[in-house]
């Protein structure tokens, strides 16, 4: 094995004996008593709610608990001067509850689409309603004119004729983009390039918002599903998609987005439009934010679920163009948080740069597991996990000097199961954070029936080992600067 990273470990082992920092016990209750109510964490409550409806997203969390949140840990009195940050924006759930309640907003993440529909939200209220509501009519009409060709066209001559419409119209496919099956069915793929086309005669930020609409309804009218990762949709038990309308459910919603765009420029157009609100396409870790600046920190970082987050979003950053350059998509699965078992699998073991025992226990015990199957087995997995915690440990010493002094930091985790070992992420991150600098005020459940639980049934999560299988929670940590 390589070396641990002993220095940094002696470094923070010995700052904290100087500062008299006391680590949380392993034995550390998962639920403390609650000081403020927090809603139910699933993100599913977003699909009803102005703005945050506009992008399917399976990770993170409810509106409605950033809400509270803010309510519990940022007074009113201290909101017109405070920044939120969240360093995994997402969609950006936080970023827009931070500028409803008056607060300036900043946020990061590595992934080109989330970071499109963030920005979409953010400038939802730069974009007046009169001039959208006119951009949507025009671009409907030409959008089921050409419909009604396709459909005509296919009707008559099938996949041939769509190829000549294709041609005649200058339409082609993504060049780089692979998949199992065809994303698209022929007369779709072919109204979704039109689509597409029509965006670039329109202003900025209105085709950012077009764009938007464009990625959050392409999964609806292909072959794939979330299930909850991207999958053929025959793999799921459903028929594949060989002709539909894209003017339909993309009409619906940017219809929908206007109305949004009403709503959240009368109730908070003079407030928003005057605060700091930006997301940054880049990772946290090379944040440039100014020490003693962040008001509250609120975050899920990806979990140690292996879910592949990139790759589940390899449709809309093929298809909208958001990749500039061959290997890009390569560059954001290693910049990922936590990296994926996919991409550190093959490596020799991965030195661990925390001094954690208990944590640096499982992960020998794991590195032991079906080790005949090399980075199939324990040792692959091993490297997953350390990989993971050395990110968690980058985030903890990269947010500590952000913080202003006093200044809340919530961080959402979800626990792992692998191979019949369970990780309980969350206080694994409580027992990590003193040797930062950071206070552990509390360790919260805030959701027992997370997306996941349906597979951890497998052996890869709960191994060969009989008996009641473990269950997937989510646990808001509670940090102190």
């Amino acid at each position: 094995m390589r070396g641990r990273c002993g220095h940094q470990a002696k470094k923070r082992a010995a700052w904290a004996a100087a500062t008299d920092v006391v680590f949380v016990a392993a034995c550390m209750p998962r639920i403390s008593p609650a000081r403020a109510a927090l809603s139910d964490a699933a993100a599913a409550e977003n699909k009803t709610q102005a703005v945050h409806r506009w992008v399917p997203w399976i990770a993170g969390y409810s509106a409605d608990f950033v809400r509270d949140a803010l309510d519990a840990y940022l007074p009113l009195r201290r909101r017109a001067e405070a920044l939120v940050l969240d360093p995994f924006a997402g969609v950006a759930t936080t970023l827009v509850e931070a500028l409803k309640a008056g607060c300036d907003a900043v946020g990061y993440d590595v992934n080109a689409w989330p970071v499109l529909a963030a920005r979409a939200k953010l400038q939802c209220v730069d974009v007046p309603p009169e001039r959208f509501g006119a951009e949507i009519a025009e671009f409907r009409t030409a959008l089921a004119q050409f419909e009604v060709e396709v459909d005509r066209r296919w009707a008559a001559d099938g996949d041939d004729g769509i190829a000549e419409v294709m041609r005649h119209h200058g339409l082609a496919r993504p060049p780089a983009f692979r998949s199992r099956i065809p994303l698209f069915g022929a007369p779709v793929e072919a109204k979704f390039l039109f689509a597409l086309g029509r965006l670039a005669v329109l202003p900025s930020p209105d085709q950012l918002l077009f764009r938007a609409a464009l990625g959050a309804s392409l999964i609806a009218v292909s072959n794939y599903s979330y299930e909850p990762s991207l999958s053929t949709r025959p793999s799921a038990g459903k028929a594949l998609v060989r002709n539909a309308s894209v003017v339909l459910p993309l009409g619906q919603k940017l219809q929908e987005m206007l109305a949004d765009c009403v709503w959240a420029s009368e109730r908070y157009g003079p407030v928003w439009r005057g605060r700091r609100r930006e997301v940054q396409h880049r990772s946290y870790f090379t944040s440039d934010l100014a020490p003693g600046s962040v008001a509250l920190l609120l975050t899920s970082p990806p979990y140690m679920n292996n879910y592949h987050y990139v790759r589940n979003t390899r449709p809309q950053l093929h298809w909208l163009d958001l990749l500039s350059r061959p290997g890009e998509l390569r560059e954001y699965e290693e910049a990922n948080f936590g990296k994926f078992w996919q991409t550190v699998r093959q490596a020799p073991a991965i030195a661990a740069c925390f001094d954690l025992p208990p944590l640096q226990a499982l992960i020998e015990r794991l590195r032991g597991l079906s080790a005949e199957k090399g980075p199939y087995g324990g040792p692959g997995w091993a490297n997953y996990v350390t990989s993971y915690f050395n990110d968690t440990g980058r985030l903890l010493a990269t947010m500590r000097p952000q913080l202003a002094p006093g200044a809340a930091a919530i961080i959402v985790v979800g626990n792992s199961i692998i191979q019949g070992i369970e990780f309980q992420v969350d206080q694994l991150l409580a027992e990590l954070a003193p040797a930062y600098g950071l206070r552990v005020e509390e360790v919260r459940i805030v959701r027992t029936k997370r997306v996941g639980n349906s597979i951890i049934g497998s052996s890869v999560r709960n191994g060969s080992s009989p008996g009641p299988k473990m269950q997937l929670y989510d646990a808001a940590v509670i940090l102190r600067g």
